[in-house]
């Protein structure tokens, strides 16, 4: 696995964070050329390679991986240098390792150990950008695929850490949103100013919010769960002037939504916006809920071969973005997900092989 390794550590050393991940989407691209894949398309925010079945194919496997990472964060509490990649004790260490550049190097080997074989489907690999930030490049790709292809059939495998013990059919959806409370701007010295305040308005909101959560439960999907409604973020008032009370606060929610509630969920913003006294716009475009049929074919194949434990994911990935243009998608991945967005990411070195022995025997087998 030495040549496994070393495409790894390039992976992890070319730094990405979402945004600005030009440089190892350029990476990715030269690689494919130098494989010969039939096919190699480079756009702004995903990079893909396709090799082509003989006959021609009537379906596609599509490999799918976002290669960008989140901030390292103050780097003084890193052992190592976060981009600089590390290999002791069967790991190998360094940001985004886990989630998941681990999962892109064995989409990438897959694919590379297929070139010049017969294949039945189509094989598609893909590096997408901007997953951190808000699936761009999964979107633009998916639209890309249904726009420009004509399969029979399609089917998508994230390769988002999964421990290859769990293979995601589904997710809640997400809505990030803006919460604006407003209010009066008074002398602080009066008590009965600050209910009278945009602050104290959303102050009385964020005391039951763990109550608003409970009312969701009625909402709750037997595969995906209970809804979340959880406060991420409170901006009011003006520290400079510290005797004046807010006219306006806002508070960031993220909002996790089982099928059952997005059914609902305009009804239920619009009673709490009128019980809280507040208006809401979203932060970011909302992602639904996805859920893939357990019971599809494809699905069992990589079951039985995994031995995984069908669940769905607790955060939420790029599925959503495939399913939505049509392509039956579900994440099964290397990485570990407890060393997601931590200090000192790891990677267990021997779960690579293992996915690629795998995503070989998948495609063969399909």
């Amino acid at each position: 696995m030495t040549t496994a390794i070393e495409l790894l550590k390039n992976l992890v050393e070319i730094p990405s964070p979402s945004g600005k991940e030009e440089k190892i989407l350029s990476y990715i691209e030269k690689l494919l050329e130098e494989k010969k894949f039939d096919f190699v398309l480079r756009q702004k925010n995903f990079v893909a390679g396709q090799l082509k079945a003989s006959p021609k194919a009537r379906q596609a496997i599509i490999l799918s991986g976002h290669v960008d990472t989140v901030v390292p964060g103050a780097q003084a509490d890193w052992t190592y240098e976060p981009t600089r990649a590390v290999v002791q004790g069967g790991k190998i260490y360094g940001l985004g390792v886990s989630d998941m550049k681990a999962g892109v190097a064995g989409n990438l080997l897959t694919a590379f150990s297929l070139v010049e074989k017969e294949v039945s489907p189509d094989i598609w690999v893909v590096g997408t950008a901007r997953e951190e930030l808000d699936g761009q490049g999964s979107e633009d790709f998916a639209q890309w695929f249904v726009n420009n292809t004509h399969y029979e059939s399609a089917f998508c495998i994230i390769a988002e850490p999964t421990d290859l013990e769990k293979i995601y059919i589904g997710q809640r959806g997400n809505h990030f949103m803006r919460l604006t409370f407003q209010g009066r701007a008074a002398h602080a010295s009066d008590q009965i100013h600050f209910s009278e305040s945009g602050l104290g308005k959303a102050s009385k909101f964020l005391a039951a919010i763990d109550k608003i959560a409970e009312s969701l439960a009625i909402y709750k999907n037997d595969r995906l769960g209970l809804p979340s409604f959880v406060a991420t973020a409170v901006t009011a008032g003006d520290a400079t002037s510290p005797n004046k009370t807010a006219a306006q606060a806002q508070v960031i929610v993220d909002c996790r939504l089982t099928p059952e509630l997005e059914a609902d969920f305009q009804n239920v913003m619009t009673a709490l916006a009128r019980q809280y006294h507040f208006t809401y716009e979203d932060v970011v475009k909302p992602v639904l809920s996805t859920l893939t049929d357990e019971k599809t074919p494809i699905i069992k194949l990589l079951t039985e071969l995994s031995a995984a434990k069908l669940t769905a994911a607790v955060g939420s990935n790029d599925q959503g973005l495939f399913e939505a243009v049509g392509i039956p998608t579900v994440v099964f991945g290397p990485g570990q997900h407890a060393q997601a967005h931590v200090v000192n990411e790891s990677f267990v070195l021997k779960n690579l092989e293992q996915h690629v022995s795998l995503l070989c025997d998948f495609i063969e087998k399909l």
